[in-house]
């Protein structure tokens, strides 16, 4: 105990020096003072090495984000629980130079006065979905909660019920509709539902008709949906607005990449579809947030409405969303645009990029599919290739999640495997390197 130097003493030294110019001098004698406290508590010696090693090791967890980068192996491209759509450099820092700085966010540069920022996304959203106007929340729920809120609280809302889903973090949209005030009003059942059910349930009460996109599932087999012109003509002939939580973002028809053809916002609105509220961190391939786009007149009440000061997005945001829909706009996607960029590298590429990364290795490369993700194609998967490795599955999964950056592969069959479609430029020599670590 005798051996047990007084914290002042070591925080007077040079030993600590290098921690107190990095964490502060408040930071480094807590840590110091816990780590004395436990040697007295053991009754162990003091060692001057393993003193420093520790109160380091003390500092940088209490000061350092348990978020850390990974490297998606599992054969999910826009994967929700590793962060969904990957943003590219070049893109990222373009959107950067704005965020870095100050910048008109809500300022409005003609007038010389406070803007809104509400109004930055409008001319490309305009461009691109042939919209009358735009409006940005921090997430797709908030999107639809807050256009719920705008335009029936208190009133009832038509939805399907083979479209009351749950989504991520067992969230469900029938408790999304009643946080925004409205009413849920089912209709059909949970396999069949044809526009007459629709028409029949509308009373004096009803403030709209509600599509919601089926995350995650489909419903197969003896199955019935009205669609959307069918759904436009109800809505015309009831005098009620046409609402969509269309939730992927698609802009792009997907059916190139080898997806079911499906209608993209832009032929959603020219449809008819009054609103469509979707995510930002889907199949658009930015950061995460909730588009609103649709008529004038339902976006500026959304706009109006108190709600929309707690829902709204940062300049962060703003800056790489408009980044990214502008890709779409010239056309450029499948160049600056993650997901698009892998969706449209041929398989001979893929295996090629295989072969390179398993060489002097005992591993194997083998066929696989591979899943769109985020809810966007819920039954659906694309041909890939996947790079196969002897052992045990189950430890190489746990092995590789422990790898510096963590690679998060998939089991197949009693199988490790690490899907090579959603690997990023950047992941390629870091994977070759934890293949030729293996001890097989």
């Amino acid at each position: 105990m005798r051996s047990i130097p007084s914290v002042e003493r070591l925080l007077s030294g040079a030993l600590f020096e290098p921690l107190i110019a990095t964490f502060g001098r408040a930071h480094v004698k807590e840590a110091v003072v816990r780590h004395l406290d436990g040697l007295r508590l053991a009754r162990r010696r003091y060692d001057e090495s393993q003193a420093l090693a520790a109160v380091e090791e003390a500092l940088h967890e209490a000061t350092s984000s348990t978020l850390r980068r990974v490297i998606n192996g599992s054969g999910v491209i826009i994967h929700t629980n590793l962060g969904r759509s990957p943003i590219d450099p070049a893109l990222w820092d373009r959107a950067g130079k704005i965020v870095e700085g100050y910048s008109n966010l809500e300022f409005d540069l003609d007038a010389g006065e406070r803007g809104a920022r509400d109004e930055h996304l409008q001319s490309i959203c305009a461009s691109l979905f042939r919209c009358e106007a735009a409006l940005l929340t921090n997430n797709n729920a908030a999107g639809t909660l807050l256009l719920l809120a705008s335009v029936a609280s208190g009133r009832d809302v038509l939805v399907s019920r083979g479209e009351l889903v749950e989504i991520g973090g067992s969230f469900r949209v029938p408790e999304v509709i009643q946080q925004g005030g409205a009413n849920l009003r089912e209709v059909g059942t949970t396999n069949r539902t044809r526009a007459r059910d629709y028409a029949a349930a509308v009373t004096k009460k009803t403030a709209a008709i509600l599509r919601v996109h089926r995350s995650n599932f489909d419903i197969v087999g003896f199955t019935e949906t009205p669609t959307i012109d069918e759904l436009v003509e109800i809505a015309r002939s009831k005098k009620l607005p046409l609402l969509y939580d269309e939730g992927s973002g698609r802009v792009v028809d997907l059916s190139p990449y080898g997806f079911q053809r499906r209608d993209t916002i832009r032929e959603l609105i020219a449809k008819g579809v009054d609103v469509v509220t979707c995510s930002t961190d889907k199949l658009i391939g930015a950061t995460q947030g909730g588009l609103i786009v649709g008529r004038a007149t339902m976006i500026a009440k959304c706009r109006k409405h108190p709600l929309m000061r707690a829902l709204r997005a940062g300049k962060e945001s703003y800056a790489v969303i408009a980044e990214t829909l502008r890709a779409f706009a010239a056309e450029r996607y499948e160049l600056e645009i993650p997901i698009y960029r892998m969706l449209a590298t041929p398989l001979d590429h893929l295996r090629a990029r295989a072969e390179r990364l398993i060489a002097g290795t005992r591993c194997n490369v083998i066929d696989s599919d591979c899943a769109l993700g985020g809810g966007t194609t819920p039954t659906e998967t694309i041909p890939s290739v996947a790079i196969a490795i002897s052992g045990n599955a189950s430890d190489l999964y746990t092995r590789f999640l422990q790898n510096d950056p963590p690679i998060v592969g998939r089991v197949v069959k009693d199988r490790f495997t690490i899907e090579v479609r959603a690997l990023l430029e950047d992941d390629l020599r870091e994977v070759g390197t934890a293949l030729k670590g293996l001890t097989v």
